[in-house]
Order: structure tokens, then sequence, then C-alpha cells
């Protein structure tokens, strides 16, 4: 296809022939130095001129112009202090140890008993900074050695693995107990992101020791000493409130839960005649004195001030690879992002914005029970798919959500931003919904565990099964999952949407 330059061109050439006015035409265009070809003015070159400039800006403006970074205000890092040694961004990892860390003496904390006992360990890694630095927050001399020989799993010979790791387990039922036990945040230094805080390698360490409190336990089960194992048992359920949910909720981002981690509801009521009445009673107590879930208020928070950390940190997106190893998938979205710019301040408004407005749902749930605090929330049974995982998920959500709202427009920094804040924040509430959903699992067993030692206990004294779970007498739980209970012929049954148990 011809240009309409091209057009003019040729048209040009025929009427300077049909004139015999080469001459002229060549000596009139030598005087002036060259002619405009729109009418013999300047006027046409720099119409064309300002329409490719616009181009140019339009094609700029569309994909690549955006904020060159985050700027700290209220309305994008939330908070505005504290602030690194440069001055100009948010120590986002202080301003967290500052809200969920708790005001306590180092030795107060159960978590400190278990480094001193297992030292290097804890960390499963090669990565001695963390241990130096987990022991200076803690008050700890990194020199000092472990109290006990190096933690394994069971392989073949069971009683020479229990005369190993018995004094160890013991230690941990006694810190597990105490009324504080948590993970000081680290960094190696002012430039490590939140994410990497809190060593996942502790959390993984954490999953062994459950594994092996409830392992100890079914050996103690089958050998009658139901006494030891509910106390391993009891440790087994305080780390996983205070620690290891935090791995298991790590576990489900690759779609699965850790059953390991659950308390073991059968193997426990399939042995409640062998209890003697004073270990039913304990049981019963120490069931409705647990700890504590972590408040989903914090959790929000959290994760959503680890975004905006990310956030801070996508100028220098070579260190971010470094920093979090991330695999080469993420790796070339980021450095795509770097390309196609971004307005990362409107991307932490959009973030922000969605996340307020979460926050205030979780506020009117607060109080409710479990249940209802699930059917407020719009979460379900099922475990929470993970959010734009698939190619097809990506699509429809970028379909639905431009349908909405077309202002979105992609081909725009503005609209590329604010969508990609959105979905930020999507995945910062999906964050806290998995979470929130594998509490309600582990609530349901905890409290099924205290419903059967307490049916029980009124089996024994009235010869039957209650009518109602009414009967019992037990104490309103603050967390009450809401059990529908039916006397079944000698025995029971009782479930909610998490959890059912029977006995016949």
């Amino acid at each position: 296809m011809r240009s309409n330059l091209d057009n003019y061109h040729s048209h040009y050439e025929l009427h300077s022939q049909n004139s015999g006015l080469d001459a002229e035409l060549d000596h009139t265009h030598r005087r002036r130095g060259g002619k405009c070809c729109f009418g013999g003015c300047c006027f046409g070159c720099l119409l064309v001129l300002l329409l490719f400039a616009l181009a140019v800006f339009a094609t700029w403006y569309c994909f690549f112009s955006g904020g060159a970074s985050l700027i700290f205000s209220p309305e994008t890092t939330v908070i505005t202090e504290p602030l690194k040694s440069d001055g100009k961004t948010v120590d986002f990892h202080q301003a967290m140890k500052d809200r969920i860390e708790p005001n306590v003496q180092a030795d107060e904390n159960g978590f400190r008993d278990v480094l001193l006992g297992y030292g290097q360990e804890v960390f499963v890694t090669d990565e001695r900074w963390q241990h130096a630095e987990m022991c200076k927050e803690l008050g700890i001399d990194p020199q000092t050695p472990p109290t006990f020989p190096p933690f394994r799993l069971p392989q073949e010979n069971i009683q020479q693995w229990l005369a190993e790791v018995g004094k160890g387990l013991d230690a941990v039922q006694v810190a597990a107990a105490k009324p504080h036990y948590f993970i000081p945040m680290i960094r190696q230094n002012e430039k490590d992101l939140v994410a990497m805080s809190r060593p996942q390698a502790v959390h993984a360490f954490h999953e062994r020791l459950s594994d092996a409190l409830n392992t100890r336990a079914y050996v103690q089960f089958q050998s009658n000493d139901v006494a030891g194992a509910w106390k391993d048992i009891l440790a087994s359920l305080r780390l996983f409130r205070r620690v290891t949910i935090n791995q298991a909720w790590e576990e489900a981002l690759g779609g699965r839960d850790n059953e390991s981690l659950f308390a073991p509801v059968v193997e426990v009521v399939a042995s409640l005649p062998k209890w003697t009445p004073e270990l039913l009673e304990q049981a019963i107590t120490d069931l409705e004195s647990l700890p504590d879930w972590q408040d989903r208020q914090t959790t929000l928070t959290m994760t959503q001030f680890m975004m905006l950390d990310l956030l801070s940190a996508t100028n220098d997106p070579s260190d971010l690879h470094h920093r979090l190893q991330l695999p080469a998938e993420m790796r070339q979205m980021i450095a795509a992002l770097q390309v196609i710019a971004f307005d990362w301040n409107l991307v932490a408004k959009e973030l922000n914005g969605e996340i307020k407005s979460y926050g205030e749902l979780l506020e009117q749930a607060s109080g409710k029970s479990l249940v209802e605090q699930s059917e407020l929330l719009g979460l379900g049974e099922e475990p929470l798919a993970i959010p734009f995982s698939g190619e097809q998920q990506w699509e429809s959500f970028l379909e639905d959500r431009l349908m909405q709202d077309m202002s979105l427009n992609p081909l725009f920094a503005s609209g590329r931003s604010k969508l990609t804040g959105e979905i930020a924040s999507q995945l910062v509430k999906w964050a806290v919904g998995e979470m929130y959903r594998l509490q309600m699992v582990e609530e349901s067993r905890c409290q099924a565990l205290r419903l059967a030692c307490a049916l029980e206990r009124f089996r024994r004294e009235k010869g039957r099964y209650p009518e109602s779970l009414a009967e019992l007498g037990l104490k309103p739980m603050l967390t009450n999952v809401n059990f529908q209970y039916e006397k079944w012929g000698t025995g029971y049954h009782f479930q909610n949407r998490m959890f059912q148990l029977e006995r016949e």
C-alpha cells in the first residue's frame, strides 16, 4: 500500500513533465532551500512532526509512564514511620516487630528454651546468621552448646528413638505451656524484605517437633500410657496454634494440608474408656485454656505490610530476585513489570483501599461464632482455591473486572496499576481467609476432643449419653464452632461443616 506522501510525489512528477516547468521548479527549489511538501509552507511538516510526537507520547504514556517509586504517605505506605537509615523508605520490618511481638522478658518466651535446647539445628539450614541474629534477639550466647542431641524422626528402632529424643520432647512440653511462645522477626540487614523475617526453616523444625510428639503419643497409647500420650498431644496442639499454623498456611499455598499437624481425635476418643476421672477433667480444662488464635486483623496487617514492602523494593528487581530466590516464572513476571511501567503509588492506594474495606468486614465478624464469621466472610469448608493460579482463571478475572469498570483500561498505566492493586488485595484476602479456614479446622478438632471427654464423663456419671449437649454443662467457648449433636442408640454423633465424630 502506498502512502499519501508517495501518491503526492507521483502527482508532482506527472505535473512537472506535462507543464514543462522542470527547470523552473529546480531553480525555485534551489533558491528556497527545499520546498515543503504541503503547498509551499512549513506548516504541514510541523503538523507531521507534531502528530509523530503525540504518537510517541501516547505510546510512552500507555505503556511506559508510571510512578518511578513508592512515595511514602498515609495513602500509599499506610504508615510513614519508622524510616530506614536512608530517611526515605518505611521500615516495615521494625513496624511489624513493634506491632506483633509481645513486650516480655526473654526467659518468659518458650521458644527461647527450644533454641537453647537444639541450637543451630532449629534453623535446618546453613545460614548461620539466622541463628546468631535470633540468639541476639533472645539474649543467648550463640556459642552456647545445645542441650539435646541432634533431632531426627523415627526410622526402625522406635524404642531407641524414644530414648534419644525423650528428654528434648519433655522440654518442649514445658516450653509450649509457657504463657508466651513466639519466634522473633529477624533480618541480616535493613534491605531484607519483611517476607524473609520469619525463617521458614524454623517453622519446618516445629512441624517436625509436632510430628515427633504425635508419634510418641501413638506409642504411649499402645502401651496404655494415656496420661503421657495426652501431654504430648497437648504440646502439639499448643505448638500448632502458636507456630505451625504458619507452616500449614505455607503448605496450603501448594494446595495441600499437613494432616500430621492436626489433633489425632480418633485415637484419643478410642482410648477414653481407659482414662482416669482426673485425667478427663484435666483434659477438658486444658482444651478450654488453649492459646488464642492469632487475630485475623493482625494477620491482615502483616500480609499488607509484606505487600507494601515488596512494592517499595520494585526499583531493584535484580536484588529482589536474589533475596527472595524466586522461581524463573516469577522473575520473568517482575522483569515484565519493570518494562511495562506501573504507577506503584496507584497500586498501593488500590491495595490499601481494598484491604481497608475487608478489615471493616473482619471487625463486623468479631464476636460471632466461627461458623457465623465464615459465612459473613464468604468462606467455605473446602480449601480456598488459590486465586489466579491458572491462565483461564486470570483471563476470567480480567474479563469480569474490566466489564465491571471499563475505566481500568490495561493500555494505560493508571488502569494497569489499579487492576494490579486490586489483584494484590485479593491475594492478601485469600491468605487471611486460608489461615482462617485452617484455624476453623483445628478449632473444630480441639472442641470435638473437649466434647468427647465431657460425653465420656457424663456417661460414667449417668450411665448414658445426654440427649443434648446442653446437659453437659460446659462453659461457652469464645470461638464456638456450633456442633450439631444426636444421640444414636448407645452412642452418639456430632458434626459441623469442618469435622464430624461418631461413637457407637
